[in-house]
């Protein structure tokens, strides 16, 4: 299978399995991320998600073989296809972190940018070349990037279309952490596991907090939080905290 699922205790690991192609994606996988996505998402097994690439890249974007084809249907059906991938990734309610090694090229970076956290190899070569190939972004690029860098050096890294490195990717803000490449996958399973032995509601409900703050003035933050926080204190993983607090151990959550 072009996307592969493996499970590591409560943790879900989603990669793309196209190494000889740079886990480019085609069409039939955008569908296949997507659905996997949902898959994990609706696992009450399954508690925090790792979403990588096979071999020595995350992936090289869209399957240049398959771009230009189709015409308009077939530019409408990649655009949906494409919007639909980013949902499952983006819209998913557990932590989601992105190991990246390698290349990690146009959809491919705003899948990754749409992960609550990427951990990057050190030389990984992020990029989003669209106007090497005379297009406008997609996938949400903009608004991702300019999500965690300035509007000035978003417009910068897409109107020029370079390479930003992994290095310079954390040193951005776009990725938490750059590493060597043989760490990388060590590191997400360190950090996923740790998101897979904690209450799981509320951090669930931490990302939604996250997700909706952008469009959120001070009053309307704080009566989401007012609706939020009645129904926390009613949670199985509140009282295991409470009762653990007070008898001085480590809480044991069961994600309820």
């Amino acid at each position: 299978m072009p996307i592969d699922l493996a499970m590591d205790g409560n943790v879900a690991i989603i990669t793309i399995n196209r190494p000889e192609k740079k886990n480019a994606l085609t069409l039939d996988m955008r569908m296949e991320v997507q659905a996997v996505f949902q898959r994990v998402q609706d696992d009450p097994e399954v508690r925090a998600i790792i979403f990588t690439g096979a071999g020595d890249d995350f992936s090289a974007g869209s399957d240049v073989s398959e771009m230009g084809t189709g015409g308009v249907p077939g530019s409408l059906l990649k655009m949906r296809l494409l919007h639909r991938m980013l949902r499952g990734v983006s819209h998913t309610n557990k932590p989601v972190i992105a190991a990246v090694k390698g290349v990690c090229i146009g959809m491919s970076w705003s899948m990754a940018l749409a992960c609550d956290f990427i951990v990057a190899a050190e030389d990984a070569r992020f990029q989003f070349a669209f106007r090497h190939i005379g297009l406008a972004p997609d996938g949400g690029a903009s608004f991702l990037l300019s999500r965690y860098v300035s509007i000035q050096r978003a417009k910068e890294i897409i109107y020029s279309g370079r390479f930003v490195s992994g290095r310079e990717a954390a040193d951005l803000g776009l990725a938490l952490e750059a590493l060597p490449a043989d760490r990388v996958m060590e590191r997400a399973l360190e950090m996923a596991r740790n998101y897979a032995a904690a209450p799981t509601v509320a951090l669930q409900m931490m990302k939604r907090q996250f997700d909706a703050s952008a469009a959120q003035n001070l009053d309307q933050a704080l009566d989401f939080e007012a609706n939020i926080q009645p129904l926390m204190v009613q949670t199985e993983d509140f009282r295991e905290g409470t009762t653990s607090f007070k008898e001085k151990r480590k809480p044991i959550f069961k994600g309820a």
